[in-house]
């Protein structure tokens, strides 16, 4: 009885290791227009996935002087297929009665541009 016990615990420990997703670097390009929102000081990202947190922003920078348009960059090893993001303006949450804004991966190596209006549901087509 003993023997069988064993048997299944070494059956299972070599099949576990085959149930765990295989990690890739994910590139996102994050767009967010900001146009009309006044007196902007700070823009922002936060999220699931490392180097995002919850708990502070991720800088976007303006693309251009005077520019509505800020940008990011974010690389995380994964092995999810989407992850879930919020930006933020001088701090402030937006979209706070919906969902996150979820961002599907391209496949390991592609780079995908999420382009988006702050406190507007959805991306934008390029």
């Amino acid at each position: 009885m003993n023997t069988s016990r064993l048997s299944l615990w070494l059956s299972l420990g070599f099949l576990l290791p085959a149930c765990v997703q295989p990690a890739h670097n994910k590139t996102v390009v994050y767009l967010l227009d900001v146009r009309g929102i006044p007196n902007v000081q700070q823009v922002g990202l936060r999220g699931r996935d490392k180097p995002l947190s919850w708990d502070q922003d991720l800088p976007l920078t303006p693309v251009g002087p005077d520019s509505s348009l800020y940008r990011t960059v974010v690389t995380t090893r994964t092995g999810y297929l989407v992850t879930e993001v919020q930006f933020t303006v001088n701090g402030e949450f937006e979209l706070q009665q919906a969902d996150n804004r979820r961002i599907a991966f391209g496949a390991p190596g592609d780079t995908v541009v999420y382009r988006a209006r702050f406190n507007v549901a959805g991306s934008l087509k390029p």
